[in-house]
């Protein structure tokens, strides 16, 4: 059985000129797409896992934004590889014919973050898989692509060594956010704290991307999530967290509401993971904090 995830997708003018080839593995999928383009085309993309896009050829005529609803005429130039978070939405539009290829990783997110922390920390791997990233390319980026692309279309070794050619291209990929300098001092007004605040209640308490965080501020996604942090001491992914945790905490202590119903009210995807979070944040289970409020 391999990762198992939830993608949408619609594209107008978009035509797959060879089938797409995949590769399953337990906590990772891989996709090579070759397709065509027509003038005007454009798509609309989401996934509920991140992913790491890959593109192979010139993408310069076309435009990606945050976003499902419209066609990205005004959006950002296509890099290399993009980084795309778990329940970020992106469009698409060409401004040119284009025959193109693009290799696509998907990732569970534990996966990730066992690449990850050793390097880098629990917090820091918060934040840089909560946000869309742009890497740039690079002679690695090219040829591990070429190596993953050749596993997929004719496999040749076991999964331990597509998961690890996977991990060199997210770390090769990715190497210029990864060593990124510590940037200047700057924070957050109280105004832009209370729109973040009244955005996140407005929400019921659900999980928002970093995109929707940084637009509800007017800053750019990198600039927000390190000015949060001077803000907080928390990434925004932990902060996040404990503003779910803390309405968790005064539903199990004022409502009859079940552990279950909490989970669902607050949009965790079901019982276990609200439980694994609420015990990370609190220290016990929802269960067996409301025990101790009864004594």
């Amino acid at each position: 059985m391999g990762l198992i995830q939830n993608f949408q997708g619609e594209t107008v003018g978009i035509d797959v000129t060879v089938p797409a080839k995949w590769r399953y593995c337990e906590r990772l999928l891989g996709i090579h797409w070759q397709a065509r383009s027509r003038v005007g085309a454009h798509g609309s993309y989401w996934s509920d896992v991140p992913r790491l896009m890959v593109f192979l050829d010139d993408m310069s005529g076309v435009k990606i934004c945050e976003g499902y609803d419209e066609p990205a005429r005004v959006g950002r130039s296509v890099p290399q590889a993009l980084f795309v978070p778990a329940g970020q939405s992106l469009s698409s539009y060409f401004s040119a014919e284009l025959a193109f290829r693009h290799l696509d990783l998907h990732f569970d997110v534990s996966w990730l973050r066992q690449l990850l922390a050793p390097s880098l920390g629990d917090d820091a791997v918060d934040d840089l898989i909560g946000r869309l990233i742009e890497g740039h390319g690079s002679p690695q980026v090219e040829a591990l692509a070429k190596l993953l692309i050749s596993e997929i279309s004719d496999p040749l070794h076991d999964d331990l060594y597509f998961e690890t050619l996977a991990g060199a291209m997210v770390v090769a990929a990715l190497n210029a956010e990864l060593h990124r300098p510590p940037q200047g001092t700057g924070r957050l007004t109280e105004n832009q704290m209370m729109k973040l605040k009244a955005g996140f209640d407005k929400r019921g308490a659900h999980r928002m991307s970093i995109a929707e965080m940084s637009r509800l501020v007017g800053l750019s996604e990198s600039w927000f999530a390190h000015v949060f942090k001077n803000t907080t001491g928390q990434t925004p992914i932990r902060w996040q967290k404990q503003q779910r945790i803390n309405t968790a905490q005064r539903l199990l202590r004022d409502t009859d509401l079940s552990v279950a119903e909490i989970a669902a009210r607050l949009g965790f995807s079901d019982q276990s993971h609200f439980t694994k979070v609420f015990r990370g944040v609190a220290g016990h289970t929802p269960a067996s904090w409301r025990r101790l409020l009864e004594r």
